[in-house]
């Protein structure tokens, strides 16, 4: 082949015109020449008469641009080994070396900016190209002669990638660039270029990727059942599919991309899995054998078939059967407060399967669905529910917990019209019920909270239950985690899953000698965790503060894990300090709290706030992902200060029961007093600029707020309840939330707290300004709390904005809707905190309707 040495004219002489300042885009970095072809037979027409142009060519020559390309880093692109090279071009151009024929040439490089903007790339090329802007395709140039392709762009705060994508057919390459802006609209935007891929987060990093949604562990503790769910950046497609791993090697023992496959799960002794397969209008049972890749048909055409449950030696199942009601057509008469929910009156059964003999026998009837509990370890009882709404007395529910015995179908009943509910499993000897609810479970067996306390009802409490008395015992009264889950392995041990402040911790417990004992884990937030029933071994998946997902195998004896997957490894990213900050507040309880620094935070400079706190009861964790990711937050140059104000679980009973009857009073003395305390101890926090954000309760929260301080320069409310009186009635469990959060007050009994808590009621009173946002299709708290504040206010000539996230519920989880309400949130905060009004005014443009 010949060689040619070729010109890249002008090459990269790019530039970002800033009003009148030109700022060379200098930092490139290449990979190639490498020799491409063109398909055989391209001169010839096909049948529309077209032949194979440059623009099909361009197209159909598909380069996967490696991640992360960096200086001296060696990739593979067309099957060609190439290294990145890092050039500096020169005022006038570079020259190259290049195969003859067609050659590609990648293009690289980094550029950040300081605030959103929106900008035009201008390319000009002899060559064909294809010009990538964060790895989307943006546009393509396919003529022949020198001729200019504009790209406008829109750029977020951080660093973006663009790549370029040349195909030269000359001898010559021309190629220039630049980008300009209108300077007026952008005055404040500053400009850096690199080649380095070190960055900040960005919202794309919390919804992109592969992430697990479950884990269980084989019997035998040999293998791992894993729920991969992987979303395609861009468009927002998921693809799942499930995996087998082995524990010791961490390889793959079989894939299933199948998506007809559900209800996979293990057999409770062998490493053996069971799912479901669609077949028409109905489900096929089936076993895999691991070990010997056997599979075997259980049963088939399993009508309505939903949840099953093996029994301990395997040989029956027990699973739900749905029983959908009568369509009301137009008119619906509605039959309690449960009735206007829809599906409410759909039922779920209980029905058996044989395996041995293939025989079905319907063990459950008549008005009340029926919930399955657990298997005796000796699989001749099980333990199901049944409960039902009443109205005239708190929580408005109760439940009837029997035991079925499945020889004889005979019913034992272990409690009757209990108020307030638990979930129940068996002991490992059978004798004894671990029952896991809330302090008020069993009337005061379980309540340590002052005499002049209310508990709160939702945190999570733990008792062992004596079949032979009838009797319950707290086990853990005087333990101030929260239990979020129970698992009684051997006879003398319990583990527990507990909120702890904002850590998700796994205890053991030991009941000969009533001792809690903290398992040390690799995650300060434990999603999940699955015990293997030989008690050797565990599986549980979680986050840190800077780490996105992660799953460990655990050695319970040695107490020691070992990462299995990390599906999402955070590469190139750079986060900023997080430390605790705790104060005592007026009442003389620690508040406890942390605050997230910018990635390049330096204390000479002054940052605006973002103070977030929780949305109901429980605490704000500190989890990597979220709704409210505070790294993002603070990648956009906030100071993110978090704490967990009076009421929040898993700081003990005393501490949660200030959040019932508190509807706000409490919960917002402490956010103000603990922000004042806060931005007088750091004085890098622009105490001018402070912003606060809250969902649901925290929405609520932060319309109060804003009747109560003028210390919020602005706040953005989602799914706040503006009126606790609406809310109570029209929300879908707004009377039952209220069961605790207001616990035997109601709008004619507690005026006080109904009107005066509630920030319709105090619109006058409200300081600065507000961002309102809700689903239009929220269930939980109806839209009409923002829109009936936002008409409070603006009838007031409040400063008040509105937005309506479309067909959403009380969570946006819409891909395209979830980074759109993302944006708007980071929109108006850069508006109102920074004086940086563009992204806001370019998604929500001016309309002169009056």
């Amino acid at each position: 082949m010949k060689r040619i040495s070729l010109t890249l004219l002008c090459a990269l002489m790019s530039t970002l015109i800033f009003g009148q300042k030109e700022i060379p885009v200098k930092e490139w970095l290449k990979a190639g020449p490498i020799e491409v072809h063109k398909p055989a037979f391209k001169s010839e027409k096909n049948i529309t008469g077209e032949t194979f142009s440059g623009k099909k060519f361009l197209k159909t020559l598909t380069v996967k641009i490696p991640d992360y390309p960096e200086a001296g880093k060696t990739d593979k692109i067309f099957g060609s080994e190439v290294t990145w090279e890092k050039i500096s071009v020169p005022e006038d151009s570079i020259v190259l070396t290049q195969l003859e024929g067609n050659n590609t040439i990648v293009l690289s490089t980094y550029i950040s900016v300081n605030q959103w903007a929106s900008i035009d790339l201008k390319i000009a090329s002899n060559a064909l190209f294809e010009v990538f802007i964060d790895e989307s395709s943006k546009s393509v140039k396919a003529a022949k002669g020198l001729r200019e392709k504009t790209i406008s762009a829109e750029l977020h705060k951080g660093k973006h990638r663009i790549d370029i994508k040349l195909i030269s057919q000359q001898d010559s390459l021309k190629f220039n660039a630049k980008a300009e802006y209108d300077n007026d609209r952008f005055e404040t935007v500053t400009f850096d270029n690199s080649v380095t891929p070190e960055r900040t987060v960005n919202i794309h990093d919390i919804l992109d990727g592969k992430k697990i949604t479950s884990a269980e562990i084989s019997p035998s503790g040999t293998y791992v059942l894993i729920d991969y769910k992987n979303v395609q950046k861009g468009s927002g497609e998921s693809l799942s599919y499930k995996a087998i791993k082995n524990t010791e090697t961490g390889e793959n023992e079989a894939l299933y991309r199948n998506a007809d496959i559900n209800g996979m799960k293990w057999l409770p002794e062998s490493d053996k899995i069971s799912y479901t397969v669609e077949a028409e209008d109905a489900k096929n049972l089936y076993i895999y054998d691991i070990k010997n890749e056997n599979e075997n048909l259980i049963a088939e055409g399993l009508e309505k078939f939903s949840a099953y449950w093996w029994s301990p030696n395997e040989e029956k199942l027990i699973y739900s059967v749905e029983q959908e009601a009568e369509d009301p057509k137009d008119l619906k008469r509605i039959y309690g407060n449960e009735d206007r929910i829809p599906g409410f009156r759909d039922r779920t059964f209980l029905q058996l399967l044989d395996i041995k003999s293939g025989d079905r026998i319907r063990l459950t009837a008549g008005n009340l669905s029926t919930s399955f509990h657990d298997f005796h370890p000796e699989g001749k009882t099980f333990l199901f529910s049944t409960s039902y709404p009443v109205y005239t007395e708190l929580p408005y529910s109760k439940q009837n917990l029997y035991e079925m015995d499945l020889d004889d179908f005979s019913l034992d009943t272990i409690w009757k019209d209990k108020r307030y509910s638990g979930q129940a499993q068996y002991a490992p000897e059978g004798n004894k019920l671990l029952v896991q609810g809330g302090p008020l479970c069993f009337g005061d067996v379980g309540v340590n909270t002052d005499d002049d306390q209310i508990p709160n009802n939702y945190d999570g409490q733990l008792y062992l239950y004596n079949r032979a008395n009838n009797q319950a015992k707290s086990l853990t009264r005087n333990f101030k985690p929260a239990i979020s889950s129970a698992d009684w392995i051997t006879k003398n041990t319990i583990y527990l899953k507990v909120t702890e402040k904002s850590y998700s911790n796994v205890y053991k417990y030991n009941l000969e000698n009533d001792n809690f004992e903290k398992i040390e884990s690799k995650v300060e937030v434990i999603n999940s965790v699955d015990f293997a029933s030989s008690e050797s071994s565990a599986v549980y998946r979680g986050t840190s503060i800077s780490t996105p997902q992660q799953l460990y195998y655990l050695d319970i004896e040695n107490e020691s894990s070992q990462r299995i997957d990390q599906p999402k490894p955070m590469k190139h990213i750079r986060f900023g300090k997080t430390e605790k900050w705790n104060f005592v507040n007026e009442r003389g309880t620690t508040i406890h709290g942390r605050v997230y620094y910018p990635p390049d935070y330096n204390e000479e400079k002054k940052y605006p706030v973002i103070v977030y706190y929780y949305g109901g009861t429980n605490p704000t964790s500190r989890s990597f992902d979220g709704r409210y990711p505070k790294n993002i937050w603070t990648s956009n140059g906030y100071i993110v200060y978090v704490l967990q104000p009076s009421g929040a679980t898993g700081f003990g009973q005393k501490f949660s029961a200030l959040h019932v009857k508190g509807w706000g009073k409490e919960q917002s003395s402490d956010i103000i007093e603990g922000t004042k305390k806060f931005l007088e101890a750091h004085p890098s926090a622009d105490s001018e600029n402070v912003g606060a954000i809250g969902a649901s309760y925290g929405g609520y929260t932060t319309m109060y707020l804003q009747t109560q301080t003028d210390i919020f320069k602005t706040a953005v409310a989602h799914a706040g309840i503006s009126s606790i009186t609406s809310y109570w009635g029209e929300g879908y469990w707004g009377y039952s939330y209220n069961a605790v959060a207001a616990a035997d007050t109601y709008p004619w009994n507690n005026k006080d707290l109904y009107v005066d808590n509630s920030p319709l009621y105090n619109a006058d009173q409200f300081s600065n300004s507000i961002l309102l946002l809700h689903g239009t299709a929220d269930t939980n708290v109806p839209v009409g709390e923002s829109k009936q504040f936002y008409a409070a206010l603006k009838v007031l000539g409040k400063d008040a904005e509105m937005v309506l996230v479309k067909d959403q519920n009380h969570w946006v989880v819409g891909y395209d809707k979830r980074i759109q309400w993302h944006h708007t949130i980071m929109s108006w905060f850069a508006k109102e905190l920074k004086d940086r009004p563009q992204l806001w005014k370019n998604m929500y443009p001016e309309k002169y309707l009056k």
